[in-house]
């Protein structure tokens, strides 16, 4: 039975997703806290949820913790059931930038990006190499977060600082969440019918991302050397000036990477509203917590600004603005203040497509008299990568 196994791995977690050979869904789930004192591994089967609650000691002992709850509960018969790996990585760095198989020399070219991606890429090589020892004889696959951003012209990609750093170190801005604007892209191009699009995908989950996309390529993307630039994001401060970073290790009497973790993981919604990063929780509490309302605010007024720059970016005949992940999928009111932001074109929302939950994976929710279509597409990079897995091995 050859299944598609896609893994996205973290510092401290694997989740994944297991395709048919026909790209069904059969089964997803999630390892948790890795390397910690205690341990899960939760799973989405058959219309059922499961949870089990054990040491996670190491990636290694996490994937034989996953093949035994698998066969246990006969999502596999058997190893060789699942015939291919995917993998997805945050960023490859300046020598990987396209889907590549695993081999030792990508898997050295990983470790080599390690400072560009050091949250997120060292569980990503532990994880390859956790499941090359298990699954000796499937094909294995490596999918990247930046592949899409390729397209970036060099006005687009370069930094105004010294010419000779950014050469010698790789200094550019990579872009992220590539995987699920690619998906975006393909999925408006099969709505729309059209060969190409140009549209504005909107990547806001509680790390958030925009994208403008003419012909069907991306042109130019706020994330950039890290997923740390760009918007303001649950815990992710966002775009700040650098200034800021040697200020507060003066003052502070902290080190470089006590304010990095400072402008990572506590600013942001969190930060702002010095409550929490969950842009539900914030929702909830807004209307009588005025750094709720504050963090809020400014939230939406950094989306807004980049969606108006990138207007401005594709020029006339944009196709539609996208909506896509998790708050702007299931956040009405974040649509709605975004939209109601931009006075330089007339966009409409229709307030009853925008409100109505009740949609499989698509939904447009512009009105008629809106200057572009404006839509909700939900996020999906597994299926994409799936997809990618079938092409590179057919």
């Amino acid at each position: 039975m050859n299944k598609i196994l896609i893994i996205n791995a973290g510092s401290s977690s694997i989740k994944w997703t297991l395709f048919s050979n026909n790209l069904e869904q059969e089964a997803k789930g999630i390892a948790q806290r890795i390397k910690m004192k205690q341990g899960s591994l939760l799973l989405n089967f058959n219309g059922q949820k499961f949870e089990e609650n054990l040491p996670l000691p190491s990636f290694l002992e996490t994937v034989k913790q996953l093949v035994k709850q698998w066969e246990e509960k006969e999502v596999i018969e058997k190893y060789s059931d699942i015939s291919n790996l995917a993998f997805r990585i945050v960023n490859g760095g300046p020598h990987l930038q396209e889907t590549c198989l695993v081999t030792e020399q990508n898997i050295n070219f990983l470790k080599e990006a390690i400072d560009l991606a050091p949250v997120h890429n060292p569980g990503a090589i532990e994880a390859i190499l956790a499941f090359k020892q298990i699954f000796k004889n499937a094909k294995m696959s490596l999918h990247f977060d930046t592949s899409f951003h390729k397209t970036l012209d060099k006005v687009a990609y370069t930094y105004p600082i010294n010419i000779n750093l950014c050469n010698k170190y790789n200094i550019r801005k990579y872009g992220f969440h590539g995987l699920n604007h690619h998906y975006i892209t393909q999925k408006m191009q099969s709505i729309l019918n059209k060969k190409n699009v140009n549209i504005i995908s909107l990547h806001i989950g509680n790390g958030a991302s925009l994208c403008a996309i003419k012909n069907s390529k991306s042109i130019d993307t706020s994330m950039g050397f890290t997923p740390l630039a760009g918007v303001m994001m649950g815990t992710r401060s966002g775009d700040i000036d650098p200034s800021i970073i040697p200020y507060i290790m003066k003052h502070e009497n902290l080190a470089i990477s006590e304010v990095m973790e400072i402008l990572n993981e506590k600013s942001g919604l969190l930060g702002i509203s010095d409550y929490s990063s969950d842009m539900r929780d914030i929702r909830e509490r807004k209307h009588n917590d005025e750094k709720c309302q504050f963090a809020y605010d400014l939230y939406i007024s950094k989306i807004v600004d980049y969606l108006v720059k990138y207007i401005n970016k594709i020029g006339n005949n944009i196709d539609a603005i996208v909506f896509t992940a998790g708050v702007a999928e299931n956040n009405y009111d974040v649509r709605e203040s975004i939209i109601s932001g931009i006075n330089i074109v007339n966009l409409k929302l229709d307030q009853k497509l925008n409100t109505d939950d009740y949609y499989q994976d698509f939904k447009l929710i512009s009105s008629s008299d809106s200057d572009m279509p404006i839509y909700v597409v939900k996020a999906n990079e597994e299926i994409y990568i799936a997809n990618e897995v079938k092409e590179l091995f057919k």
